[in-house]
């Protein structure tokens, strides 16, 4: 309370947290940075991370700067609340907020709460900055006019924010809440800063002594708002959070401000030569104002107050020797009248002036979604097209392999035993390899299968030891081990283990799909890998033909198979643009979000698809359609040319061993293109793999302090219950209060609807316990001593916070019996208010001859936010689920008054 008579909110204490490992593995792992941004990104994480600590846990100057510097990382919160997403699931980062009003005590630990929530960060930060900036307003010293209108404005902007938490904190603390974020007390702050706001306008009219007309409507709201602010603090809820002389002065100015609003409404009188009204008023104002003398200190309004008691001796003396008027009732005469001039400003972001996003190179979660869905899309267009026209020229191959051309040819035109086509096909193998190749790539198969392999089953391995060792410990202390189990916990982590085993098994059955057909063509590839020499010996001469090389249906199959080698070879640069095509496509849905906060994602991709690829997409068409009156024409052509050669059984046996060279030759190229795409579908797999085993491995870390933290208190208690075994311990322990349990998880098969969508939209990773709210209900004073001991703070804490991926809150009290009121809403713990789910695109993996392994590596990445997992066995398919929410929008308020607002 300051000479002003001006009551400042107290603000919200927290300690230091390390937001650079989470928030870098994080940006890192989902967002997959390229190494040009990770230097700047990791400067602005490391640039947060001090703005939080002198934002929050330092000292602030009661100035402007101080302000700026809050509201600065209160934007950055709002800037990255759709961009780095902190929950107990996703990147558990654990905020612990004290109660502002929490004074604490000796054996005491202040009233907080602990959550792994970044809504939960943003509230407690934003009641700062309401606080903060009613604190730097009670602070001016009200003598000139711009501290007067700064004094205005900073208790209206922190109305508007209390009351904008009061509308949203159920929302972004989904918890118990400390007594500060309730919305009765936020209420009471928020109509307290109100009515210091209409003081501050009714101090700056009075000293540009504005007419008495003006000066009533403004005293008698500001009156109002005192009044309202006093029933507020007069709630069950908040009364003892505020001190009573602070009580005292609330309730002194309703009575001053009434008493100064009857004052100027008898000035207005006495110019209309109203005595007998002046005087009904400014009796009443003698009597309020000596009810404020009861609440308010002296020097507060006293200048005001004291300009009564002159004005009614006078105005009496007038009445008593010049006008002799009847002084009605004061209750016969009009309302005076009111005018808020003072509101509720609404918060815009950002607050503070000129801020910049650190963030700025990361897109939202939600435009990073549809960018992978739109790869997913795109991948699947890739794919089938593709696939396509490896399918059509296998087909073409295989007839031309069975028609024994273009070889067929070369014998009419040449009497070599080696024909030119199988040269070129032979060189073409050796140049590539030849089945040494082959061999080689077969031989790294099951090494990189192995490796991925023992990646899932060291990490299963983890989970089944952690499960073990938990299963013993609660059979061993029993109902004293209130832990959540694992196996509520490693749910999804199971289910994704068993989806990469399944994608394994997929890679398996693709590995012997190949093997199978290089076992097929083993004989013609090693044949085509020989020398010339050897090659020519292992075919039968040729026997003499009975047309020659010249005749009509030979020159038309030429050219029937130089269109074949030029359409393959059109598929092979059509295959090559197709995989090479890129778009970002980051800026169509940046700008569809900021027009309509929504995002049609599947409208967005599809018309960009069809505009980069809809041409390619002709192309194949085209091709595919030629090719069927192509293989028509060599058909026909070719049983024509079959009718005017003559055939010997030596020539039968020749062209059965030109065919399987050039179906070896195609079944090369082909087995060659499936194994490196294979070997880099396993590589490509194993950082995925290395990625889960990590967040299995912190989760078995952060389990195992758990574990110890837990053990040591379960044996303080049998120790303790030992030693204090009597009447008073019972007592003792009946009296603390149930710590509430985690809430229960459950399948996504067999929860509700509404459960079902909001698992959905959690990042598949368990997370550890995280702990209760650790408001206590009893007053300090009032606590048995047993909770007290409970409640304490515990030094490990902090020292378990600083240990790597340590994400652990405080163990929460023993004895639960009942869970509390927010247990029986259906929201996942420590996860923030879903939004309305996005079907986002699934692509699905059908494995062909053409195409035994994937093509799209991402069609398995872990890189989704919040997928959705198929029950087990699970198949090899991602999901995605809904962005972060919006905010509420700010309460409306009243246009102002602009003619009665001096500072305008």
């Amino acid at each position: 309370l300051q000479m002003s008579g001006f009551i400042f909110i107290p603000l919200k204490k927290t300690n230091e947290v390390d937001l650079i490992k989470p928030f870098t593995t994080y940006i890192n792992t989902v967002y997959e940075t390229k190494e040009d941004d990770k230097a700047e990104i990791e400067d602005a994480v490391q640039e947060l991370n001090k703005l939080r600590a002198k934002a929050c846990c330092q000292p602030l100057d009661k100035h402007q700067s101080g302000l700026d510097l809050l509201t600065r990382y209160y934007d950055q919160l709002v800037a990255i609340e759709n961009k780095i997403i902190i929950s107990a699931t996703q990147n558990p980062v654990v905020f612990k907020w004290q109660d502002a009003f929490d004074k604490g005590g000796l054996f005491f630990s202040k009233a907080s709460l602990s959550l792994s929530d970044g809504a939960f960060e943003r509230a407690a930060v934003l009641f700062n900055v309401g606080a903060f900036m009613t604190q730097v307003a009670a602070l001016q010293p009200l003598l000139t006019d711009e501290e007067l209108k700064t004094t205005a404005g900073l208790f209206q902007k922190a109305a508007g924010v209390f009351y904008k938490l009061r509308d949203s904190v159920h929302s972004l603390v989904p918890h118990d809440a400390t007594p500060d974020l309730c919305p009765d007390t936020l209420t009471a702050c928020g109509a307290l800063a109100l009515a210091q706001a209409q003081e501050a306008i009714y101090v700056k009219a009075s000293k540009d002594k504005m007419k008495p007309a003006a000066l009533v409507k403004i005293a008698a709201q500001a009156a109002d708002f005192y009044s309202e602010a006093q029933k507020a603090l007069s709630k069950d809820t908040v009364k003892g959070l505020f001190e009573k002389e602070h009580y005292y002065t609330v309730v002194g100015k309703a009575f001053a401000f009434q008493a100064i609003a009857q004052f100027h409404g008898a000035e207005e009188h006495a110019e209309s030569q109203q005595i007998g009204m002046q005087l009904s008023r400014l009796n009443e104002a003698i009597k309020l104002a000596d009810q404020t003398r009861k609440y308010l200190a002296p020097s507060i309004l006293a200048d005001q107050l004291a300009a009564i008691p002159k004005a009614h001796a006078s105005a009496k003396k007038d009445n008593d020797f010049i006008y002799h008027e009847r002084v009605p009732d004061v209750s016969t005469l009009p309302p005076l009248p009111k005018a808020a001039v003072a509101k509720a400003l609404p918060v815009t972001h950002p607050v503070s002036p000129r801020f910049k996003d650190m963030f700025s190179s990361v897109v939202p979660v939600q435009v990073h979604n549809a960018m992978q869905s739109y790869e997913a899309r795109k991948s699947d267009l890739v794919g089938m097209q593709t696939m396509r026209m490896r399918e059509a020229t296998q087909l073409m191959n295989g007839i031309l392999s069975s028609l024994n051309l273009p070889a067929a040819l070369d014998d009419v035109s040449s009497t070599e035993t080696l024909p030119e086509s199988i040269k070129l096909k032979s060189a073409k193998v050796k140049q590539s390899g030849g089945i040494a190749e082959l061999h080689r790539l077969f031989n790294e198969l099951p090494g990189l299968y192995r490796r991925n392999e023992e990646i899932i089953d060291e990490a299963a391995r983890l989970l089944k030891e952690e499960e073990s060792s938990d299963n013993n410990l609660r059979s061993q202390f029993g109902a004293r081990w209130t832990r959540m189990s694992s196996q509520q916990l490693t749910g999804p982590l199971l289910q994704e283990l068993g989806k990469y085993r399944g994608i394994l098994a997929t890679a398996s059955n693709a590995d012997k799909m190949v093997k199978t057909k290089f076992e097929q063509n083993r004989e013609g590839i090693e044949l085509l890998s020989r020398a010339e020499s050897e090659l020519r010996s292992a075919i039968p001469s040729q026997t003499p033909h009975a047309t020659g090389g010249g005749s009509e249906s030979v020159n038309k199959l030429r050219e029937l198979c130089t269109t074949v080698t030029e359409i393959i070879a059109e598929r092979d640069r059509l295959e090559k643009e197709l995989k090479e095509k890129n778009c970002d496509i980051a800026g169509d849905f940046l700008k569809a979000l900021a027009d309509s906060q929504l995002l049609n994602e599947e409208q967005i991709s599809k018309e960009k698809i069809d505009q980069i690829y809809g041409p390619h997409v002709a192309r194949v068409n085209e091709t595919l359609s030629k090719q069927e009156s192509l293989l028509a024409d060599i058909q026909r052509t070719n049983t024509m040319f079959c009718a005017e050669k003559s055939n010997t059984g030596g020539g039968a046996e020749r062209e059965r061993i030109l065919k399987m060279l050039a179906t070896a030759h195609d079944a090369y190229l082909e087995l060659k293109g499936n194994l490196e795409e294979g070997t880099k579908f396993y590589n490509d797999l194993t950082p995925i793999l290395v990625r889960l085993q990590q967040k299995i491995s912190d989760f078995a870390f952060a389990r195992q302090t758990e574990k110890e933290d837990l053990m040591r208190q379960v044996q303080q208690n049998i120790v303790a219950g030992d030693a204090g075994a009597g009447p008073t311990a019972s007592a003792a322990a009946a009296s603390a209060p149930p710590r509430p349990p985690p809430p229960r998880t459950t399948s996504a098969a067999g929860a509700p609807p509404s459960m079902q969508q909001q698992q959905a939209g959690e990042t598949p990773i368990a997370p550890p316990r995280t702990s209760a709210p650790q408001y206590a209900a009893h007053p300090p004073h009032q606590q048995p001593m047993q909770q007290q001991q409970q409640n304490a703070f515990n030094p490990s804490y902090q020292q378990q916070m600083q240990q790597p991926h340590q994400v652990l809150q405080p163990t929460p009290q023993m004895g639960q019996q009942m869970p509390p009121p927010y247990y029986q809403q259906q929201i996942p713990y420590g996860q923030p208010q879903p939004f309305q789910q996005q079907n986002y695109y699934q692509p699905q993996y059908n494995p062909s001859i053409a195409a035994p392994y994937p093509t799209y590596p991402g069609a398995f990445s872990a890189n989704y936010q919040q997928p959705q997992y198929a029950p087990y066995p699970p198949q090899p398919a991602y999901g995605q689920a809904p962005p972060p929410h919006c905010q509420a929008p700010p309460p409306s308020a009243p246009p102002p008054n602009n003619n009665l607002n001096p500072f305008q």
